[in-house]
């Protein structure tokens, strides 16, 4: 067996083990899976443009012109069904595994503006990214603080 395929192997039981064992019937289960992956690959890229404008990582106008891109298409796919109304932490089912407030649903919830804040935020990121590092940086500040806004009123610490 390879080194690889041992560390594999490896890496694929303890995700297995860590993994909180959620009753077969729990709702929307996979809803919050796949949301979560989603906002993964979100902070996975918005991880390099915020290294790149804290001078953590080296400016790479290519690499930053992509991520922030890629910033644009997460924020711009249409993911409703991925956030179904009931899908939220009060449920206690579904406590374990969601922090996603149930406020987000409310009749009064600002979740759309604060998603329409991202897009446009994610829109000037993608066009400013790859020509120089003082643009990443000018546009980081609006990109973050539309995420800080929907995380703030919408997702449980």
């Amino acid at each position: 067996m390879t080194a690889l395929v041992k560390v594999l192997s490896a890496v694929s039981m303890a995700a297995l083990i860590a993994t909180p064992v959620v009753a077969a019937d729990a709702p929307f289960e996979k809803e919050i899976e796949a949301r979560q992956a989603h906002m993964d690959v979100v902070k996975y890229n918005m991880g390099i443009l915020g290294a790149m404008a804290k001078g953590k990582r080296d400016y790479d106008a290519d690499l930053a012109g992509a991520v922030a891109k890629n910033m644009l298409s997460a924020a711009t796919m249409n993911n409703m069904s991925m956030w179904p109304q009931g899908s939220d932490n009060s449920v206690d089912a579904l406590s374990e595994l969601t922090k996603a407030k149930p406020g987000m649903w409310a009749e009064d919830s600002e979740a759309g503006d604060k998603h329409n804040a991202w897009v446009k935020a994610s829109e000037t990121m993608a066009a400013e990214a790859g020509k120089d590092l003082a643009s990443l940086r000018k546009a980081m500040g609006p990109l973050g603080k539309s995420c800080k806004g929907c995380h703030k009123a919408y997702k449980a610490k």
